[in-house]
């Protein structure tokens, strides 16, 4: 399945039937919609026994507010779309709030350990997800919701949403102005995953973790020997007559 494809180049057309439209849940008829990669996917979950995201969340998906920034890092973070990059939570990138004003916001905005967080628009950040697991306090911007998922792991759930399956239902979801578009909670928890799926979840994020660690060292490992061969070069220019 080509799940990894690279999106056609715009302006796009497609031909369909509307008896094929109305088979969709949004009813959308744009070419978009209709691209090779989007009809394999139908395919996949026509033919398969699939549950819809939703199931996991239970409850409403939280989202911040509009914060009142204050100036320097002497207050509370608050994590934006910048803030969550390759699932995970870069603090350097967070702007802040004033405590008083964490105090007064509602407690379900207030992040706690094993909390999913997601960017739900801003056109290429979407779909970005991670898992909370900091001490401090924190919140999240109007632009990041809050998933507490049930009966899956917050780790397994983060990887689930940056899967290629996962990605992809993203892109298909997403609508708006260029620049400007956004992922609805009801299409969210629409997304659809292999029902079999849910027997190895656990396993499968486990593995891919301790994959991923592995990756990881080895390109701070490289980072650093290229930073060393930098040196070594500058080095040299210096001493040249």
């Amino acid at each position: 399945m080509g799940l990894m494809a690279k999106s056609k180049n715009y302006p796009s057309h497609a031909k369909t039937k509307l008896s094929e439209i109305r088979k969709t849940h949004s009813l959308r008829c744009d070419a978009k919609q209709f691209e090779k990669k989007f009809s394999e996917l139908k395919k996949m979950i026509d033919t398969e026994d699939t549950f819809y995201l939703g199931e996991l969340i239970p409850q409403p998906l939280v989202k911040g507010g509009q914060p009142s920034y204050i100036d320097g890092t002497d207050g509370i973070p608050v994590i934006n779309t910048l803030s969550i990059q390759h699932l995970q939570i870069n603090i350097e990138d967070c702007r802040y709030i004033s405590e008083e004003d964490f105090e007064c916001i509602l407690e379900n905005r207030k992040l706690k350990k094993g909390d999913v967080l997601l960017t739900m628009d801003g056109g290429t950040s979407i779909g970005k997800s991670a898992v909370f697991d900091l001490d401090d306090n924190f919140t999240v911007d109007s632009h990041v919701a809050i998933l507490r998922p049930v009966g899956i792991s917050p780790k397994a759930m983060a990887y689930l949403l940056a899967s290629p399956m996962g990605q992809l239902q993203f892109n298909r979801a997403e609508s708006g102005a260029s620049g400007q578009t956004a992922v609805t909670e009801e299409d969210l928890r629409r997304f659809q995953f292999p029902r079999a799926l849910l027997k190895n979840i656990e396993d499968l994020a486990e593995d891919l973790d301790k994959k991923r660690k592995k990756i990881n060292e080895k390109k701070k490992a490289l980072e650093k020997e290229e930073f060393e061969a930098w040196n070594i070069f500058s080095s040299a220019c210096l001493q040249q007559n």
